[in-house]
C-alpha cells in the first residue's frame, strides 16, 4: 500500500524529518500485526498527555474561571468528539493503515479515528518539539474551541443587553447608555470595565475581555438591581 507522506504533510502543515515516524502515527494495530510493523498505540498514549498539557496551558493563559470551570472546558476540548471532528475535517482518516478485518468496521469506530489525532500530535512533538506540536493543536482543536466560545459569549452578551433594554422599555424607565470606565492588562489579554447607565446614572459595573462583554456583565448587574428594587417597592 502506498502511503502518501506528501499528502499528509501538506494537510497538517508540518514536514517530518523522520518519515517512518509519520507512517507509524497512522499504523493501526491490525495492520501492524499483518505486516510486521510497529503500531501507533504508544504514540496515542503519549499524545493524549501532550494534548491535555497544551490545552491546559492555553486555558490557564486565556480563559477566566475557577479550577472547576476550566476542568469542564478542558474536557470539552480534549474529548473524542473534537478530535474526531479535526480528523474528519482534515481528511486524515483516509490515510490510515488498517488490517483487512478492521477496514470493514472502520467507518463506525470513532475511537479508531480520534486516536490518530493523539498519535499524530505525539509524532509531531517527538519529531519537531513542543512548538510544532502546539501549533498543530492550536490550529485545529483549540481554534475550533475559540470559535465556539466567541459565538457563545456573543450570544450571552446580546441576551443580557436585550433583557435589560426590554425591561426598561416595558416599564418606561428612561434611556440606557454604556460607558467604558477603564482598560487594563496587556494588549494580548486586556480587561475592560464598563458601566450600565439609566438616565445618565450608573446602575452597575461589569468586567470582560472585550468592551461588549464588559457591557453585557454590567447590563446583567443593572437588570438584577432593577428587579431587586422593584420587589422591595412591592413589599412596602
Amino acid at each position: 500500500m502506498i502511503f502518501d507522506i506528501d499528502g499528509i504533510e501538506n494537510i497538517i502543515g508540518y514536514s517530518f524529518k523522520d518519515k517512518m515516524l509519520l507512517r507509524k502515527c497512522f499504523t493501526h494495530s491490525s495492520y501492524a500485526h499483518e505486516h510486521g510493523e510497529e503500531d501507533n498505540e504508544l504514540l496515542e498514549f503519549f499524545g493524549d498527555a501532550i494534548i491535555e498539557f497544551i490545552v491546559t496551558e492555553y486555558l490557564y493563559n486565556n480563559s477566566a474561571g475557577d479550577e472547576g470551570k476550566l476542568t469542564v472546558k478542558r474536557a470539552g476540548v480534549v474529548s473524542r468528539e473534537p478530535l474526531l471532528k479535526a480528523v474528519n475535517e482534515l481528511g486524515l482518516s483516509s490515510f490510515m493503515l488498517l488490517g483487512k478485518g478492521q477496514k470493514n468496521s472502520a467507518s463506525s469506530d470513532e475511537k479508531l479515528f480520534s486516536s490518530v489525532y493523539e498519535a499524530l500530535v505525539a509524532g509531531i512533538y517527538i519529531d519537531g518539539g513542543m512548538v510544532a506540536a502546539k501549533k498543530f493543536v492550536k490550529d485545529t482543536i483549540i481554534k475550533d474551541f475559540d470559535f465556539k466560545e466567541r459565538l457563545l459569549r456573543r450570544e450571552r452578551s446580546c441576551e443580557s443587553k436585550n433583557e435589560f433594554q426590554e425591561y426598561v422599555q416595558k416599564r418606561k424607565l428612561g434611556s440606557i447608555s454604556y460607558e467604558t470606565l477603564a482598560k487594563t492588562g496587556p494588549d494580548h489579554k486586556p480587561e475592560f470595565r464598563a458601566a450600565a447607565l439609566l438616565n445618565g446614572a450608573i446602575l452597575a459595573e461589569g468586567k470582560g475581555s472585550t468592551k461588549r462583554l464588559a457591557e453585557a456583565t454590567a447590563a446583567a448587574g443593572a437588570l438584577k438591581k432593577l428587579k431587586k428594587d422593584e420587589k422591595t417597592v412591592g413589599r412596602k
